[in-house]
């Protein structure tokens, strides 16, 4: 039995340092975690083992000699100068400042919510507040430190106890922390000597289960952190009576024993009895044997399994303790024997755990917990890519190796494989590795790969390579039914597509099924292998594509065919290349080099027709562009699933209609020659019919009625079609007519209906019955020039999320709708003729994005907007007859009100200012040519005030950047990579509008498109909040392509060449564009983004001068029609900010205050005080 030992105690201080405040928490809580750690062999250290006398000095030195920090904070943590004083000692020690030993720190939230420590809230909070504010010197440079390491506490890992526990587990719990600390000290003194701290010669007795490469970033840590989560390791020393059994799941390789492995270790120091049973092909005999021996040998030496003994025999000894056993590698349901049953043989409290490649293998156990192993992302597949290489990766050896870790999808069996055949290769073996990855695999993994399939029956095999070679990437219900298709029974054939999910040979995401590539390329080679199953004929051989039909031997096992034609010249196929085929079950035709949509004939000729087996077993015919009128009229499709026969020459699928029972899909998209469907009339099953570009097709028949089944329905483009059956479809989901030029009347076919595309039709209304599909959520009538009128039950289809009435250009009046459409989130009214928008629109409560574009009949919007709190887009271009604008919506993000020549005057202010989350707020004015002058000052007012507030709130965005970039994953390339990539920061704020002249704010202007300036001396200080920016940009020779995006784009550029410059987007816009338009005349640009941006990225203190560089741009290049005449550049500053925000922060932290709790110290801060103490830490906050 594996043990992990302690260490011996040979250290000058202490290995752990304990870090607290207050004698209650002395007196109970520490003083049974000092016990604790005592009789774990661990020498810790509080400040009760001072000599009277011993000044701060001393604990400094103390910390500097100590391996490991406990910080314990609690509500009082903060009343006391000491602690605060030593968690910044802590702090600098374990950042390996000077000096220092890169101390181990766990902090420890004992009954304190992170949150209040962030926020700095309750009676933590005050008593900050409180310690600031005594004598002593230096005070605003303390807080700063002070903050700075609590907020390092917060960037660690940390144990959280709330009091939902016993203590006495918890204390367990940081015991087992400290040891495993104590692990990871020791195997990295091993793997570097230079590394050993404080004099230590040796260290016994070593962990005998460690992994050289273990750091906080470790790939399994947090994967076993779950594990410990659903083991409820932290209770096993409460006297827990519930066994758990916990399954550990996953492909081969995932790393399932690793883990299994390393909870054993941690399980088995807690545990009195461990085992771990490793199956390797079949050793499942003597089972029970093992168990008694491995459990009972060393309580009972003597001890003897005799043949005819089983658990029961020895069940009041195993029942004298709990247990810890590992189940390896599990392959067998007798592997599981022991564990069926009442299994009164394990004394209640034990952890059982089971590693297999079979999820199905725990059915009928009583398992606790599951786990499913996921493979490493990028940064932990990189890691453990560079330690089996042995060497760093830079340069295109990391793009390689993204690229192996990529393949895998993040396997560390195939990650090592792939690592040890690549291991001192130049890097033209690297790149030509890869590209044979796909056709053979490593050795290693394809051994351990090949096991998971040669334990799988027939129909299994069969069922795998099939998904491996057709279908992957596939709707999984598709695959279901074609596998559902080979056996009557179908709960057995679907138990064929359960088994391969349940043994991880393919997975299921989004509804779709797929492989890992390397089980795919093991699917490839075994295809190669397997005596011409199946023809793959891929493009490059295409002149021999043919011949192999005609010529292939074997024919009757042959299971599916793959044509690619790209690279074929024209040439017949014989009529008889099929009809020996008596196993064929898939067949595909395609062009990979060819796009669909091209009008090129089929280069396989069919002049005598085309044969099928007479009694054929097909399942799927996928043939682009088949060359016939009609498929053969012997064809019997009684086993057909799926059909699909786009860009043929087809008139009809068959003369005569068909029974086909299990057809479920048929695409006969842009056949421009079919003219009829009756011969699908038999199709009961059918689920989904595309008919997309059938432009021949003019009628539907009415025995369409037969298919109650069907979903979907795809008409979009049937340019000759001019009606709907009168039928009842109740199945139907998802109805598409876009584009069907004469189709004049819609009636109501389902009322299941929930997406419903009617663009582009010659319909001139919606008939009443529309207002019965309660299922509705998507309606699109863009383009039906002739629709007039809107039923008024409008308001009735409240399941309703997006209308789309663009370029409806006879519509005049939009429906009182008299009912709230809480579902409604887009409503698009853009090319309408619409004169007034209702007052009931604010019924619209939900909606997100209203569009009113291109109407020049609307003059004024009368309806009250400021109730509409969910509005963030609000698109007024080119509504040339519109002359003011209301107050807008408090949280509308963009307005585009561009080429709106009529439009004088705005709400001042725009909408209602106050404080606002860090998001993107656009308003844009181009070609606004009437606008007064009075209303371009309300705009440039709004922007000061709005960058002011959001200034004043800028701490949800520096918070986030921080959160973000401590949750990044420690990979070594991964900040050489952001940093130096060209990042351009986009204005968080910004507007544009006809005008030639910066506004006087401005305090930094200059004529053209360079400005120049000295920074202050303190710019690194975090005195700086914000930065805004301005341009007048002339227009005059500029007309905007289609790609519509423009952008005024500002570099910043520093005297010191060891800085790189910045970029920031001051404001523009990109849209789609479906015609060029002008800008004209001269415009205004104003943009805010914070000063954070510079410096989180640059060290500003070596630089005294900067150069701003505007130019215009279309996303990629720069313009060079357009001109920056003017620009100007501003700084918002912290006593802007606070001069404008001062009350407001100062009765939040008044009323944090004045509501306290019981036991809050009495003293109540001055108003002075309470300033003061919040804008020191808006400095360090922001200087972060």
């Amino acid at each position: 039995m594996v043990t992990t030992s302690s260490y011996s105690n040979v250290n000058v201080g202490p290995e752990v340092f304990i870090n607290f405040r207050g004698e209650e928490l002395r007196e109970n809580f520490v003083s049974h975690l000092y016990k604790a750690l005592r009789q774990s062999g661990i020498n810790a250290f509080i400040d009760s083992d001072m000599v009277p006398g011993d000044k701060l000095i001393t604990l400094f030195k103390t910390i500097e000699e100590s391996k490991i920090a406990l910080a314990i904070l609690s509500s009082k943590y903060t009343a006391s100068q000491w602690c605060l004083e030593e968690l910044v000692k802590i702090m600098e020690c374990s950042t390996n400042g000077e000096g220092c030993k890169n101390l181990v720190v766990i902090p420890i939230f004992y009954k304190l919510s992170t949150s209040i420590v962030d926020k700095l809230e309750g009676e933590f909070g005050v008593n900050l507040l409180n310690v600031w504010r005594e004598p002593g010197g230096a005070r605003d440079s303390r807080i700063v430190k002070w903050n700075a390491a609590l907020q390092d506490m917060l960037s660690r890992a940390a144990l959280i106890y709330d009091g939902s526990m016993y203590e006495n587990a918890f204390v367990a719990r940081i015991v087992e922390k400290v040891n495993d600390a104590r692990s990871l000290i020791w195997s990295q003194s091993q793997a570097n000597p230079n590394l050993q701290k404080r004099g230590v010669e040796e260290i016994p007795n070593p962990p005998k289960f460690y992994n050289i490469a273990l750091s906080s970033a470790e790939p399994g840590e947090q994967r076993l952190k779950q594990l410990e989560e659903k083991l409820h390791m932290d209770s096993l020393d409460c006297n827990e009576d519930e066994t758990r059994v916990l399954g550990i799941f996953g492909m081969a390789g995932i790393g399932k024993t690793y883990l299994a492995k390393k909870l054993f270790f941690k399980l088995e120091t807690k545990l009195c009895r461990a085992l771990i049973i490793e199956f390797d092909c079949d050793n499942s005999n003597q089972l029970e044997k093992r168990l008694v021996e491995g459990l009972l040998k060393k309580d009972y030496p003597s001890l003897i399994f005799a043949g005819e003994n089983s658990l029961e025999d020895w069940k009041n000894l195993l029942i004298e303790k709990k247990v810890v056993v590992v189940f390896d590698n599990v392959s067998d349901k007798k592997h599981l024997e022991p564990l069926m049953g009442n299994c009164d043989w394990i004394k209640k409290g034990s952890r059982i755990v089971i590693t297999t490649r079979d999820k199905s293998l725990t059915e009928g156990l009583t398992v606790s917990d599951l786990y499913e192993v996921p493979g490493l992302n990028e940064r932990e597949g990189l890691e453990l890519f560079k330690a089996q290489i042995g060497t760093t990766l830079e340069g295109n050896y990391l793009e390689l190796s993204r690229k192996y870790v990529d393949y895998t999808g993040g396997n560390p069996l195939a990650l090592e494989a792939f690592g040890e055949e690549i291991r001192g290769k130049d890097e033209d073996h690297w790149e030509a590795r890869l590209r044979t990855l796909s056709k053979v695999s490593s050795e290693k993994i394809g051994k351990v790969l090949r096991t998971c399939f040669d334990g799988l029956n027939q129909k299994q095999k069969d069922a795998f390579l099939d998904i491996a070679i057709f279908f992957r990437s596939k709707d999984d219900d598709y695959i279901k039914s074609l596998l559902e298709s080979f056996d009557p029974d179908t709960s057995k054939a679907g138990n064929n597509f359960r088994e391969l999910l349940d043994k991880f040979l393919i997975g299921v995401s989004d509804g779709r099924v797929e492989m890992n590539n390397l089980l795919l390329t093991m699917a490839m080679e075994l295809v190669e292998a397997s005596g011409g199953k199946y023809l793959l004929l891929p493009s490059d051989s295409a002149g021999s594509n043919t011949d192999a039909l005609k010529n292939k031997e074997g024919k009757d096992k042959v299971r599916g065919i793959i044509l690619d034609m790209s690279n074929m010249e024209e040439k017949p196929l014989d009529n008889q290349a099929f009809v020996s085929m008596s196993s064929l079950l898939y067949l595909k035709v395609y062009y990979s080099l060819c796009p669909t949509h091209s009008k090129a004939g089929c280069k396989l000729n069919l002049p005598d027709g085309i044969y099928f087996p007479k009694d054929n077993i097909l399942r799927c015919l996928d043939w682009m562009r088949f060359p016939g009128k009609e498929l053969p009229s012997d064809f019997e499709p009684m086993n057909l699933i799926d059909l699909r026969l786009p860009y043929s020459k087809i008139k009809c699928v068959w003369d005569c209609a068909k029974v086909a029972p299990k057809l479920k899909w048929v695409d006969l998209s842009h056949s421009s020659e079919l003219t009829s469907i009756s011969s699908l009339s038999d199709v009961p099953n059918l689920l989904r019919l595309n008919l997309e570009g059938c432009t021949s097709l003019k009628e539907l028949p009415e025995e369409m009625k037969k298919m109650k089944k069907l979903v979907f329905l795809n008409l979009r483009g049937c340019t000759s079609l001019l009606s709907l059956p009168k039928i009842t479809l109740d199945s139907l989901k998802t109805l598409i007519l876009s584009g069907c030029s004469k189709f004049l009347t819609f009636q109501v076919i389902s009322e299941s209906l929930e997406t419903l595309y009617l663009n582009g039709t010659a319909i001139d209304g919606l008939p009443p019955a529309i207002c019965n599909l309660h299922r509705l959520n998507f309606l699109n009538l863009k383009d039906c020039v002739n629709l007039a009128t809107l039923p008024d039950c409008l308001g009735k289809l409240k399941s309703l999320q997006e209308l789309k009435l663009s370029r409806c250009s006879k519509l005049e009046v939009f429906p009182d709708v008299k009912e709230i459409m809480e579902s409604l989130r887009v409503l698009l009214l853009d090319g309408t003729s619409i004169t007034e928008m209702p007052s009931s629109v604010i019924y619209l409560s939900s909606l997100r994005r209203l569009c009113l574009s291109r109407n020049d009949k609307i003059s004024s919007l009368k309806f009250d907007m400021g109730h509409m709190y969910h509005l963030k887009w609000l698109e007024l271009k080119y509504c040339t007859n519109l002359t003011s604008l209301p107050r807008l919506p408090p949280n509308l993000q963009c307005l585009n009100a561009h080429g709106c020549t009529s439009l004088r005057t705005v709400a001042s202010p725009l909408d209602l200012l106050m404080s606002t989350e860090q998001i993107h707020y656009t308003f844009i004015f181009t070609n606004c040519h009437e606008m007064e002058q009075g209303s371009k000052n309300d705009i440039i007012s709004y922007i000061q005030k709005k960058s002011e507030l959001m200034s004043d709130d800028r701490y949800n965005q520096v918070f986030f950047i921080i959160f973000f970039l401590l949750s990044i994953p420690k990979h070594p390339h991964f900040y050489e990579n952001f940093y130096l990539q060209d990042f351009v920061f986009k204005a968080l704020i910004s507007t544009c509008f006809p005008g030639c002249d910066i506004p006087a704010w401005f305090n930094h202007q200059a004529l053209g498109s360079i400005l120049k300036m000295e920074l202050p001396k303190d710019c690194n200080t975090g005195r700086f909040v914000g930065v805004a920016l301005s341009v007048v940009v002339s227009f005059k020779e500029y007309k905007q392509q289609n790609n519509s995006t423009l952008q005024v784009k500002c570099t910043c550029e520093f005297t010191n060449a060891s800085l790189s410059p910045e970029s920031f987007i001051v404001g523009g816009w990109s849209e789609p564009g479906e015609e060029p338009h002008m800008v004209e005349s001269d415009h205004v640009f104003i943009g805010y983004t914070t000063w954070f941006n510079i410096k989180k990225r640059q060290q500003l203190s070596s630089a005294n001068e900067i150069f701003l560089r505007f130019e215009v741009t279309n996303g990629t290049s720069a313009v060079a029609e357009c001109e920056v005449m003017k620009s100007g550049f501003s700084l918002v500053y912290e006593v802007e900010v606070a001069e404008h925000t001062s009350w407001e922060a100062t009765s939040k932290l008044e009323k944090r205050i004045s509501y306290k709790e019981d036991g809050y110290p009495s003293a109540t801060p001055t108003k002075a005080d309470s300033k003061r103490f919040d804008s020191i830490l808006n400095i360090f906050r922001k200087a972060q």
